[in-house]
């Protein structure tokens, strides 16, 4: 006696709207006007992510301007850098600079799509998961210029900001001029050291420190020295972007 004969199972049905250029690329970084050398580990480095990034230059914002005139009117170049990468598919945005908390309030409201300006965001939380008494050092490129400004915009308490220990890079020999200064190639190594050494000299003064926060989007690549030298998490902008990513499209599956 012959099978009988079944009907083939339906599929599910799949419409994907038109409208997008890309597909399947959900972080856009709003990068500087920059060119200075960026190794693995970077936010703008093209292997750092395991996952795709879109990237939009923002011409007319360079370094120096960000970093030691708080970005002062560029806000709408910002905006239209956003948009493009928005145009192009992404569904949330960073940035490649944490001294562009100071436009927190302001970016997501002008573009009306998720915007994590800065690695400075994580610090209300992580304040929370420390044990009492615990700190944070926030290492930044430049801490006479990393202001109240900054930490309203990433909603870091007032009452909470006693437990942030601040240190900056602009007194060294290599990384400051580098990536401020735009002057020269990058030495990996040397740069290194000095991270190194700047983290080492805050947990020797404050032994109460229990973590790290990287404001600058150009030290992650020197994260994994610090932990090692430290003993102590490091917390940037790619871990920021893990988070990103993983809100946007879940965790990966086998």
């Amino acid at each position: 006696m012959s099978e009988p004969t079944r009907a083939p199972a339906s599929r599910p049905t799949e419409l994907i709207e038109r409208g997008k250029p890309t597909y399947g690329v959900d972080l856009g970084v709003i990068l500087l006007d920059a060119d200075f050398p960026r190794p693995v580990g970077d936010i703008a480095h093209g292997h750092t992510l395991p996952f795709p990034v879109h990237y939009e230059p923002t011409r007319g914002a360079p370094v120096p301007h960000v970093v030691e005139e708080a970005a002062h009117g560029l806000l709408d170049r910002f905006v239209d850098s956003g948009r493009r990468l928005l145009e192009r598919g992404a569904r949330l945005l960073t940035t490649s600079c944490g001294f562009l908390a100071i436009y927190q309030r302001e970016l997501p409201r002008l573009l009306d799509a998720p915007v994590a300006t800065s690695s400075l965001l994580q610090i209300p939380l992580l304040l929370r998961i420390l044990p009492p008494g615990g700190k944070l050092c926030l290492v930044t490129v430049n801490s006479s210029t990393l202001d109240e400004r900054h930490f309203d915009g990433a909603g870091i308490d007032p009452a909470d900001r006693e437990r942030l220990r601040v240190v900056g890079l602009e007194d060294g020999d290599h990384f400051y001029p580098v990536v401020v200064g735009q002057d020269g190639p990058l030495d990996v190594a040397r740069a290194e050291d000095e991270v190194v050494a700047v983290c080492r000299k805050a947990l020797a003064d404050d032994p109460s420190i229990g973590a790290f926060v990287f404001e600058c989007t150009n030290l992650p690549p020197y994260a994994p020295a610090v932990r090692n030298a430290t003993g102590l998490p490091v917390w940037d902008a790619i871990t920021m972007a893990h988070w990103l990513q993983a809100g946007a499209a879940g965790p990966p599956t086998r």
